[in-house]
């Protein structure tokens, strides 16, 4: 994995206040879609002709330029992104990270499956375990003290650590894509922090726009504090068009925020089967065939085009 010249991560955290939205489904599209935005094929005749040999990869074959790289963070203690990609963990942990046991580079692993028919070479994974519980319980109690490291509040210094143990990322990768636990405590403000713009996924149901109501207010009143974080785009999940529920939260959700949302993904059980063979619905639907597939590919180029 080469440097990213010149620029800085675009860093993106998936948030709700409220589980089973589809979060870490998700963030791994998201994450897999844009890696496979930043490769290129290049061909034989042009092969010695590429400045930067470093970049390329080469599958059944064929060579393709690597123009980026993409790092998925696991936030959640679950730890579903490894589960969701079929990747062994082996002992990385972004817990591990933060207490400072482990170096990022020690801790972030590739994503590439080309052995089993699955290549990602631009792919990769920071993930997380019950361990990061135990370390935020750790930050915690280290963070009593903030005043006398010269700290406003704890909020600030928890700021301050991640960026620490976390900032040779933005020097890496092209893009960061953040996969955040539910809930809203003074770790997952200083996960926001981090961030420079938000993903929201929303079920159309009651309880679940209640809680982006609660997710957007939040990051409205993080902005009145200065912390530099917007909503780059709210995505409604598991949408079923026929429902009339369904169309009028949609409806609901863009008379609030316009061009905010997005385009909805809708429900489909080739999308929920996609973890559980660890593929991503890119992988599984490779010719683009079911709507949801289409959707996500529709949500990565919506971040990748700006």
């Amino acid at each position: 994995m080469t440097p990213v010249e010149n620029r800085q991560a675009i860093v993106l955290a998936v948030v709700n206040r409220k589980g089973g939205v589809g979060k870490t489904t998700t963030a791994v599209n998201l994450a897999h879609g844009l890696s496979r935005k930043l490769i290129r094929r290049v061909s034989s005749a042009d092969i010695d002709k590429v400045s930067e040999p470093d970049h390329l990869y080469q599958y059944l074959g064929k060579h393709y330029f690597l123009g980026g790289h993409v790092l998925v963070i696991d936030f959640d203690a679950q730890g579903h992104c490894a589960q969701a990609l079929g990747i062994d963990p082996r002992g990385a942990d972004v817990g591990e990270v933060l207490l400072g046991r482990q170096h990022l580079s020690q801790a972030v692993i590739t994503a590439d499956r080309a052995e089993s028919g699955y290549p990602r070479p631009n792919l990769w994974l920071l993930p997380a375990s019950d361990n990061l519980e135990r370390a935020k319980e750790n930050l915690y109690s280290q963070s009593l003290t903030y005043f006398m490291d010269g700290f406003k509040n704890r909020d600030e210094w928890l700021s301050q650590v991640l960026e620490k143990r976390l900032h040779l990322a933005r020097e890496r990768f092209t893009y960061i894509i953040l996969d955040c636990a539910p809930g809203l405590d003074s770790f997952a403000h200083a996960v926001h922090k981090f961030a420079g713009m938000a993903i929201v996924p929303v079920k159309p149901d009651y309880l679940s726009m209640s809680a982006t109501r609660q997710n957007t207010d939040h990051i409205q009143s993080m902005q009145l504090r200065g912390v530099d974080i917007q909503i780059h785009t709210i995505v409604p999940t598991f949408y079923i068009p026929r429902q009339r529920l369904d169309q009028e939260m949609i409806a609901e959700l863009r008379a609030k925020h316009g061009d905010l949302v997005g385009e909805p993904i809708p429900r489909s059980q080739l999308a929920a089967e996609a973890p559980a063979d660890q593929e991503t619905i890119f992988e599984i639907d490779p010719y683009r065939r079911n709507p949801a597939t289409i959707a996500y590919q529709n949500l990565v180029d919506r971040v990748y085009y700006g």
